[in-house]
């Protein structure tokens, strides 16, 4: 079974929670997928301190918080799909913080997320509210891991976006078209995570990867 980690960037549980989990339930309508939530609500999160031990020690972060428990089934997983409502035209500050503690991936494990797919979900109180900006920050956290970043289905263009009217769940469920996108990446993403997965696996067998070809200029810092 190949599986897919839904992350909500929520402090709350309303519209964008219940977006995600709609989401994974179409991922696990594609036979071979299983799916499992993480949400940043009710965790101790703490900003980045750019400390740079990680940098020093090629070590995760030292931070010890409930971020702990996110790594081990960040880096199994076969795809992301992340999700945040709209604050400030941008992501949550938890969100943000989960990626910035997340930046030393690159050193401890090169290449662990290369190929993998990662697709983004948001939710904002306004039709037009900075939702695709919102899912670009998203997509550029995948572009920056060496992931592929997916739009979803035909229709959903950059990922799934939902008009809530600050109303949560019940905004979301009335929300009919954008629920119909949050569904079409759920599915989507399944279907790329089962692409990559075997093509991966193919790849590791055919092709022996040189860790030369991680040694570069850009990396060195």
């Amino acid at each position: 079974m190949a599986k897919i980690l839904g992350i909500c960037g929520s402090p709350r549980n309303g519209a964008t929670e219940y977006a995600l989990k709609e989401a994974l339930k179409a991922a696990e309508s594609v036979d071979g997928i299983e799916t499992e939530f993480w949400t940043v609500r009710g965790k101790k999160i703490r900003p980045c301190i750019h400390c740079d031990t990680c940098i020093k020690k090629k070590t995760m972060c030292v931070i010890a918080d409930d971020m702990k428990e996110l790594e081990d089934p960040f880096l199994e997983a076969d795809g992301l799909l992340i999700a945040s409502p709209v604050y400030d035209m941008g992501i949550t500050s938890q969100l943000t913080a989960l990626f910035n503690r997340l930046r030393p991936i690159y050193l401890v494990h090169p290449g662990k997320l290369r190929g993998k797919p990662g697709a983004a979900l948001t939710s904002g109180g306004t039709r037009h509210g900075g939702q695709e900006f919102t899912l670009q920050i998203i997509h550029n956290f995948y572009l920056m891991h060496e992931m592929f970043a997916f739009g979803g289905l035909g229709g959903c263009y950059n990922g799934g976006t939902i008009w809530s009217k600050d109303r949560k769940a019940e905004g979301a469920q009335e929300d009919t078209v954008g629920m119909d996108t949050v569904r079409r990446v759920g599915q989507g993403l399944a279907e790329a995570v089962l692409i990559t997965s075997h093509g991966k696996a193919w790849y590791e067998k055919n092709f022996a990867h040189s860790k030369e070809e991680d040694a570069s200029p850009l990396r060195d810092h």
